[in-house]
C-alpha cells in the first residue's frame, strides 16, 4: 500500500475517482433518465396516434391498435364499453379507470396501472370523440420494464469491466506521471549530496521537461564550480606556498637580524618586494587557470587585427629583455586574425616570458607571423638548452621546468605553458614546440577569417 502523501498514490487516486465519477453518471443517465425519457416517449406517440385516430369521421379500432400497440376501447356517450380491439388481464380493473377518466372528463395525462402483484404494467391514454364517446388506449409497459432490466445487467457488466479497466488505466497513467517528478526529485537529492554528473533524460516539450532541462544545467553549473573550486585549492596550496616561505623567512630575518644593517636591510626588503609581485602574478594565473579548466569563461572569438596587440607585447617586456641582455625581433606579415583578443594577448605574454626566461645571455628572441591560407601562424623562438624528446610534451603540464631557468628573476609561475595549451585547446587550433640544435621554437595558428 502506497503512502497517503506519496505522489504516486495521488495520482492514483485522482484519477480512481474521476472513473468512479464517470460510472456513476453513466447509471444515473441510463438507468434513470434515459429510462424515463424512453418511457415518456412512447406514452407521447400513443397519445398523438389517438388523437389523430379520434378526429376522424370513422374509428379503426383494428388500425389503431396494430399501429400503437395498445388495446383500444371504446366508450358511448353513457360511458358504456362499446367497442374493444381484444381482450387482456386486468380487464375489469382497466375499464374501471376508463370510466373513471371518462366521468372526470380528464383526457390531457396518462395513468399508469399495476396490477396486485406490481407484474404488470399499463399505459392509460384518452381521447375525446364528436359524439360525446371516448376512446382509450391501454399500452402494456412489460417490454419497457423487460429493457429495463436488461439495460441494469448490461450495466452492471459494464461497470465492473470499465472499474477493472479504470483500476489498471489509474495505476499506469498515475506511474508515468509520476516517474519523471520522482526521477527529478532523486536527480535534486544527488545535486544536493555532490553528485554533479547526475543527468536526466528529457523527453518531451512539457512543464517536466523543462524541469529535467533546468536540473540538467544546474548540475553543470554546479560541477563548473566544483571543478573550479578543487583546482584553486590544488593551485593554491601547490604555489603559494614556495614565495610565502621567502617573504615570511626575509622579513624575520629583517626584524631579528639585519635591520641595523641597512644595505642589508634593503637588500633584503627588496626580495620581499619581488617575491610578494611574483606572488602577485602567482595568484592571477592560478585563477587563470582554474577559470580555463573548469570552463567558466569559454572563448569568444572576434576579428582584430594582429600588428597592435604585437606592439603592445613587445613594448612589456623590452626592459626585462634588455636587463637580461636579450633582443626582441618581431615581424608581423599577417592583418587580421580570428581570435578571443584576450585570450590572445595572454597566449603572447606567456609564451615571450616563457622564452625570456630560457633565452642564452645575449642571444635574439624571434616573435615571427605570417599567413597561413585563412588563418595566420605565429612562431616564438629563442637559443637555449636544447629540450629533450621525451619532454616535449610534458613541458605543457603545470608547474613543469625543463633545464635549468638562467636568471633568478623568473617572469613565469610554473602555470604559463599550461595557460597557453588550455587557451589553444579552447579555440581547437594547431599548436606545438619544437627544439633542435638549441633552437627552441613554440607555435600556434588561429582560426580561420
Amino acid at each position: 500500500m502506497l503512502p497517503r502523501r506519496h505522489l504516486l498514490f495521488k495520482f492514483f487516486a485522482s484519477f480512481l475517482a474521476m472513473a468512479t465519477l464517470t460510472v456513476v453518471l453513466l447509471w444515473l443517465i441510463q438507468a434513470g433518465l434515459m429510462r424515463d425519457s424512453y418511457l415518456n416517449q412512447l406514452i407521447a406517440d400513443v397519445q398523438m396516434a389517438v388523437s389523430e385516430a379520434a378526429q376522424t369521421n370513422s374509428l379503426d379500432v383494428a388500425a389503431l391498435s396494430e399501429k400503437t400497440g395498445a388495446s383500444i376501447l371504446v366508450l358511448d356517450a353513457s360511458g358504456n364499453l362499446v367497442n374493444t380491439s381484444t381482450r387482456m388481464p386486468m380487464m375489469g380493473m382497466a375499464l374501471r379507470h376508463v370510466q373513471n377518466m371518462f366521468q372526470l372528463d380528464d383526457f390531457s395525462a396518462s395513468e399508469i396501472i399495476s396490477g396486485s402483484d406490481s407484474t404488470l404494467r399499463y399505459a392509460l391514454v384518452g381521447q375525446s370523440l364528436s359524439d360525446g364517446g371516448a376512446v382509450f388506449a391501454l399500452l402494456p409497459l412489460n417490454a419497457v420494464d423487460t429493457a429495463a432490466r436488461v439495460l441494469r445487467s448490461q450495466l452492471s457488466l459494464i461497470t465492473l469491466a470499465l472499474a477493472l479497466a479504470a483500476t489498471v488505466l489509474a495505476l499506469v497513467l498515475s506511474r508515468t506521471l509520476s516517474r519523471p517528478i520522482l526521477a527529478a526529485t532523486a536527480a535534486a537529492r544527488k545535486l544536493a549530496a555532490g553528485q554533479y554528473q547526475t543527468h536526466l533524460t528529457v523527453k518531451g516539450q512539457d512543464e517536466i521537461a523543462e524541469l529535467s532541462n533546468a536540473l540538467n544545467e544546474l548540475g553543470q553549473q554546479l560541477q563548473v564550480t566544483e571543478t573550479l573550486r578543487r583546482e584553486l585549492i590544488a593551485n593554491v596550496s601547490h604555489e603559494l606556498r614556495s614565495p610565502l616561505t621567502v617573504i615570511q623567512g626575509y622579513a624575520e630575518t629583517v626584524r631579528d637580524v639585519t635591520w641595523p644593517d641597512e644595505k642589508k636591510r634593503s637588500e633584503q626588503l627588496t626580495l620581499i618586494a619581488d617575491e610578494a609581485s611574483r606572488l602577485t602574478r602567482v595568484v592571477g594565473d592560478i585563477l587563470e587557470y582554474s577559470k580555463l579548466q573548469a570552463g567558466v569563461r569559454p572563448p569568444s572569438s572576434q576579428v582584430f587585427a594582429a600588428g597592435p596587440v604585437l606592439m603592445s607585447v613587445q613594448l612589456r617586456f623590452e626592459l626585462e629583455a634588455a636587463a637580461r641582455g636579450l633582443t626582441l625581433d618581431m615581424t608581423c606579415t599577417a592583418g587580421e586574425i580570428r581570435f578571443d583578443p584576450a585570450q590572445f594577448e595572454q597566449v603572447l605574454t606567456n609564451l615571450v616570458a616563457n622564452a625570456i626566461n630560457y633565452a642564452d645571455p645575449d642571444s635574439v628572441i624571434r616573435i615571427r607571423v605570417e599567413p597561413a591560407g585563412a588563418k595566420s601562424r605565429f612562431e616564438i623562438s629563442n637559443q637555449g638548452e636544447t629540450i629533450p624528446a621525451e619532454e616535449l610534451q610534458k613541458i605543457w603540464d603545470r608547474y613543469h621546468r625543463s633545464g635549468q631557468v638562467r636568471d633568478d628573476r623568473r617572469l613565469g609561475t610554473g602555470l604559463g605553458l599550461a595557460i597557453v595549451r588550455s587557451i589553444l585547446e579552447q579555440h581547437d587550433v594547431s599548436y606545438g614546440v619544437e627544439s633542435q640544435d638549441r633552437q627552441i621554437r613554440f607555435w600556434f595558428e588561429t582560426q580561420p577569417l
